[in-house]
């Protein structure tokens, strides 16, 4: 508990929303081009990209753990959240739509499900992509 009430869980919040703001940006961007379903997978990995460089330098930079090493793992960390934050995504779209909704069901739905994520990827990335003390 310790770990989440800290000025480092702070920062990986403040990361993790202008990530977050800029991924939702960028599906809304990519919508226009394509289905929301694909939209929404592309962005993934938008989001993903500028996660990875803001938590390096901003939330995580004591980790002595090689560059690339941190990118594979906080890389596998995010691929097991996309299928969290896709069908999310699409289900919270749908159920919106049913009970009525008409107007900015995508966007709702995606910024919902894009802080799912957030408690579980802070252990993560701290004990495992960006480790203080690597031993590799």
């Amino acid at each position: 508990m310790k770990h989440f009430v800290s000025r480092q869980f702070a920062g990986f919040v403040a990361v993790g929303t202008t990530a977050a703001i800029l991924h939702w940006l960028a599906r809304i961007l990519l919508s226009q081009l394509m289905a929301y379903s694909w939209a929404l997978f592309f962005a993934y990995f938008v989001g993903v990209t500028i996660a990875f460089v803001l938590n390096s330098i901003y939330v995580f930079p004591g980790s002595d753990k090689p560059v690339h090493k941190q990118a594979r793992d906080f890389i596998i960390i995010n691929l097991a959240f996309l299928p969290v934050v896709w069908s999310a995504a699409l289900g919270l779209n749908r159920f919106l739509i049913q009970i009525g909704m008409s107007r900015y069901t995508e966007e709702m739905a995606h910024a919902i499900a894009l802080g799912l994520p957030l408690l579980a990827t802070f252990p993560l990335y701290k004990f495992l992509a960006f480790r203080e003390k690597y031993y590799g």
